[in-house]
């Protein structure tokens, strides 16, 4: 499988989507090299998902910490984000990485998620 997006997911009282990530966005290489070191990821996928600009952010509004004990709510959840922003279709399987906010410098519950062809 070839890694096509990422899709960040966080709670919608966070602030919309701009906002959240411009606030994140230095922190962006912690979560970036994370996702390579645990093998979700390689280095030359994730340059090619910059480079093409294929990262979306998508707040939760409803059922916030129902889906984020489910792993297949969180999978549906980012492939209906990355279908609707991108066009494209990814494959079924995503893989993320959950983050508590207790434990990164950036405060928030995020999830983030790695779409594949």
């Amino acid at each position: 499988m070839k890694a096509i997006g990422l899709v960040f997911l966080y709670n919608r009282i966070e602030g919309n989507p701009e906002e959240v990530s411009r606030k994140f966005s230095k922190h962006f290489h912690l979560v970036s090299e994370n996702l390579v070191t645990e093998g979700l990821i390689d280095l030359p996928e994730l340059k090619k998902i910059i480079d093409l600009k294929q990262i979306y952010w998508a707040g939760i509004k409803e059922r916030f910490l129902e889906i984020l004990e489910d792993e297949k709510a969180i999978g549906k959840l980012a492939w209906k984000v990355f279908k609707d922003f991108s066009g494209k279709e990814p494959f079924d399987e995503v893989k993320s990485l959950v983050y508590d906010k207790n434990e990164v410098p950036w405060k928030f519950i995020l999830m983030a998620c790695v779409l594949y062809e």
